[in-house]
């Protein structure tokens, strides 16, 4: 069961919500992830029942429970941020015990990436836990 699930606040004022499953609803072979339309997205949203991160694509700005914060000089004149986000997973094993299982962790890293006026890949990505 995932510790996070994510929404999406698109730019003509609509939500996608991740269900539990994260199964798509237009392929069920792939996660929710595959239904976002991320050209469109203007915040994106990882959430449970404590505690909610926000990334707002339309000025680069953060939020960790409302408070905003920017990752960048906002003089940069960055725009045209999209939307990063992916889980990485770390499995620990019992290698004694038949390569059994014993703990598995996922780091949610959700941000974004632009060009700068020079065309340089800027990124910035918060990693949750």
């Amino acid at each position: 069961m995932l510790k996070y699930l994510f929404a999406v606040k698109y730019k003509d004022g609509t939500f996608y919500e991740q269900n539990k499953e994260d199964v798509s609803c237009t392929d069920t072979k792939r996660s929710c992830f595959f239904d976002v339309k991320q050209d469109e997205v203007e915040y994106f949203c990882l959430s449970n029942e404590q505690t909610g991160f926000i990334v707002n694509l339309l000025d680069g700005s953060f939020f960790v429970n409302d408070v905003k914060f920017f990752m960048h000089d906002t003089g940069e004149g960055l725009k045209d941020f999209r939307l990063i986000f992916y889980r990485q997973h770390e499995h620990d094993f019992n290698v004694g015990g038949g390569m059994k299982e014993i703990d598995h962790r996922i780091k949610y890293c959700m941000g974004w990436q632009t060009n700068d006026a020079n065309g340089n890949n800027i990124k910035r990505i918060m990693e949750v836990t």
